[in-house]
Parts: structure tokens; sequence; C-alpha cells
């Protein structure tokens, strides 16, 4: 149920990039030459671009390198409203980078948005870090060395982590008589917007291990919890849950399983 990761270069304060580029791939063109290359759209464009194109090519290879990568793992791409991550690597430089400043940007949903600068560190001897998070939103999180007197400016990509709703599940029993009434009820948190799109969906275990819809109900506001109530007819053994859908800031909650075995007559 969770939604799929992205990764999206992000941008920082004024729009600069935060990570690396990556080069447009430029068909061949053909036949040989620079001037084979240039669209023929008059002698004067063409010697423009001519010109532009030579002076590219002047530039030294390390000036049109673009700064490396800084490598970034999360403890969880994943996690509950109120639950704590870690993003942490090595910086490129290994010891050479040793005691350099370092910054981590959040891009908060919704989505886009601009790249706000959430915290700083020092990294280890060996040029290791580590930032620990607890999200308030879904948002994507980078990694920035700002450039120092000996080394270049480097970033990592924009990674997302997901954050969900708390999902709550009780249920008058778990041990019900075939084809007999069950409620189902719990809480939300936070809060979900109450209108036509909140609703709470109980759901049971299907053969291929996903989980199928049984019956949704919508949410009632409950203070700083949403809640619902639902009662149905179960007829069949297996494992049951209650999800609510991803929403502008949140992705999709669901609450644990629960194991249900029905009784005979």
């Amino acid at each position: 149920m969770d939604e799929p990761v992205q990764i999206i270069p992000p941008t920082g304060p004024g729009g600069a990039r935060l990570a690396r580029p990556r080069r447009q791939r430029v068909s061949p063109a053909r036949g040989r030459g620079i001037g084979a290359a240039v669209p023929r759209v008059g002698s004067a464009r063409a010697a423009v671009a001519a010109s532009v194109v030579a002076l590219a090519m002047a530039v030294p290879a390390s000036a049109q390198a673009p700064a490396p990568d800084i490598p970034v793992t999360f403890s969880v791409r994943s996690l509950l409203s109120g639950d704590t991550f870690t993003a942490g690597g090595v910086l490129p430089g290994g010891p050479a980078d040793a005691g350099r400043p370092l910054e981590l940007y959040e891009q908060r949903a919704p989505f886009p948005g601009a790249y706000a600068l959430t915290s700083t560190s020092v990294s280890g001897p060996n040029g290791e870090f580590v930032f620990s998070v607890k999200p308030v939103l879904k948002a994507y999180w980078a990694v920035v060395a700002p450039q120092t007197t000996t080394r270049p400016r480097e970033a990592s990509n924009g990674f997302l982590v997901a954050v969900r709703r708390k999902v709550s599940i009780r249920t008058t029993t778990r041990r019900p008589l075939r084809g007999r009434f069950v409620r189902f009820s719990g809480f939300i948190s936070p809060s979900f917007p109450v209108g036509p799109g909140s609703v709470a969906t109980l759901q049971r275990r299907n053969p291929r291990g996903g989980f199928t819809d049984v019956k949704s109900v919508l949410l009632k506001a409950a203070g700083a919890f949403s809640s619902y109530r639902l009662r149905t007819r179960v007829r069949r053994s297996g494992v049951y849950r209650v999800v609510v859908p991803a929403s502008t800031f949140f992705s999709t909650g669901a609450s644990v399983g629960v194991t249900m075995h029905m009784r005979p007559h």
C-alpha cells in the first residue's frame, strides 16, 4: 500500500541544484564535424552555434564534470507519524572530508515545493555522517556538503520518506460464529480531513498475499483523531485489517492485521 518512491534532483535556495544533473542525450547528427550538428537556419546562426560549441569544447574536462553525489542510506523509507529515522553515509573524500560541514534539506508536502534547510552537522574522522530526523509530513530529503577551499560542493539526490497515519483496530470478537456480524472500530492519528474521500476500508488477506476490500465506511471527527466503526457479516476465517487512503500530506495508513477464526454453528 506504500507509494512508489521517487528520486528527484532537489533545488536549494535561489533555484540552485542540490543533486547531480543528468546529462542530456543528443541524437547523433548526420555527417561529420560541428557544421553537421548545426541546423540550417542561416549562415549567421550557424556561425554563432559553431562558436558556442567550440567554446564548450575548449573548457577543461574537470570543469565540465559534475560534482560527485553523496551516497545516503535511510534507516527506513516509510514510517508512522511520530517515529524517527536516520539518514547517514560517508562523503566521497573519506578521511579527506573529516570535519566537513554538512546540511540537511527537506522538501515537505505538498509537492512541488521549495527545499528548506532543517539541520546542520559535521562529518566524522573518516567522512562519515548521520542525521536523526522526526518527520512531520511526507517529504523529500537531501544532504549537501558546501564548497570548501579544498573540496567542491557535493550533494545527494532527494529521496522520499513516506509518513503514514496510525490506524488502530478493535473487534467485538475474533472467534465469531460463521456468518454472524462483527463490529470493527478504531481511531486514526493524526486526524483525517472529513470529506467524501475520508473512508476507512476493511480488507481481508487473499490467497495471493495481498488484501481484498470487504467494506468501507466514512470517517468521523473525534477531536485530534478520526474514528471509524463498521459492522459486517464475517463468513471466512483469515487476517483482516483497516486502511485509510493517502492524502496530500500522508501516505496510505493501515492497521495491524487481526486473525479471525470462524466457529461452526
